[in-house]
């Protein structure tokens, strides 16, 4: 029995969806019928009936059908994986066009899966992309980005721009991030930050946090303060950590000033510090120990500030003030609640952020 059911291709998972709604089977053609068969199937865990269904939708022609009855035997929903069998599968439906089965055969064929070679993975994304699926543009730029080979970067470029132009956020933010620091790209902050704009504005979380940070600061164009602030709060409302950790820090300069609340920015940096960020952490043991926004408490305070500094991606371990803090909170306890309070800094973090407190 397997663990978790691997996602539908996004092409039969909106056809599935599309088959709820309400048309009678019989009304529809011998291969719409098959499928929509197959899909009910599938979506009821009747795996081995989809696969059959699935065989016959593809038999009278629909490439969907060669694609589903691939993806079960390539993941063995009815039996054991049979990947030789499900490549089998998969080419029918490439043959026919069909973007989910040339994406997944790319995939295959990078991994030198089903008996593919991995100079296999380019041709298949180029047939997919060049029937001008913004999806298939943005794997074959990914897939050109990813092999290296500045002789491509151009080309890499050119299929990323395409499946961005058509709005796919995942395309966009990619685009962004390639115009902005990609070694082989323009390394161009102006070209970068309207793309990093709309994908934020679209949805994509960490594009907006760059985005917001982008125009708070004026880099790439002229500061825009207010929308800065618009999209990092929206990064941070989509449970971005590192958004909540910024977001928290300019309520707490706002408060600093006088021209905001201490208590909101409290708030934003307890998320951010639960969720891992070490800024937020950090931040939010300085609330605590001035009692700034949430009731003082320096036990809690020196529990987060050590969390801060345990050594991962943007650890605070050798921040200046985050040391200071720490130094001063650890004067105020006995060497026995220094270790206890240790301890639960420690506790889940190890885990649940994948810290390495030894820094080893």
């Amino acid at each position: 029995m397997l663990a978790q059911e691997p996602e539908l291709p996004p092409g039969l998972a909106e056809h599935a969806e599309r088959n709820r709604s309400g048309e009678s089977v019989e009304e529809r053609s011998p291969s719409d019928q098959a499928m929509a068969r197959a899909s009910a199937a599938y979506v009821t865990g009747d795996y081995l009936s989809a696969r059959i269904h699935a065989e016959r939708a593809a038999a009278v022609g629909e490439p969907r059908g060669a694609t589903l009855a691939g993806h079960i035997l390539l993941h063995g929903l009815a039996g054991e994986p049979d990947e030789t069998s499900a490549v089998r599968w998969l080419n029918r439906a490439g043959e026919q066009g069909e973007i989910d089965a040339l994406i997944i055969l790319a995939s295959l064929a990078a991994e030198s899966r089903g008996g593919l070679e991995p100079h296999h993975a380019r041709e298949y994304l180029n047939r997919a992309a060049g029937t001008g699926d913004a999806r298939a543009a943005y794997e074959l730029g990914t897939y050109l980005r990813e092999s290296g080979d500045p002789g491509v970067a151009a080309t890499a470029l050119d299929w990323m721009r395409l499946s961005a132009e058509a709005g796919l956020p995942r395309a966009m933010a990619a685009y962004a991030a390639a115009l902005d620091d990609w070694v082989h790209g323009p390394n161009d902050p102006e070209l970068a930050r309207p793309w990093y704009i709309r994908a934020g504005e679209a949805g994509d979380a960490p594009s907006a946090a760059i985005a917001g940070v982008m125009l708070i600061t004026g880099e790439g164009g002229a500061a825009d303060e207010e929308a800065g602030r618009a999209l990092l709060r929206m990064a941070a409302e989509m449970s971005l950590p590192a958004a909540m950790g910024d977001y928290a820090l300019l309520l707490m300069q706002d408060a600093e000033s006088g021209d905001g609340d201490y208590q909101q920015a409290a708030s934003w940096a307890r998320r951010g510090a639960e969720a891992g960020d070490a800024q937020a952490q950090f931040l939010y043991a300085g609330a605590l120990a001035t009692g700034r926004g949430v009731l003082r408490d320096m036990e809690q305070a020196y529990v987060w500030v050590r969390r801060a500094g345990y050594p991962r991606d943007n650890s605070l371990d050798d921040d200046p003030q985050r040391e200071r803090l720490e130094a001063q909170l650890e004067e105020l306890f006995t060497h026995d609640t220094v270790n206890r309070l240790e301890a639960e800094a420690l506790s889940g973090m190890a885990q649940r952020y994948r810290l390495n407190p030894a820094g080893d």
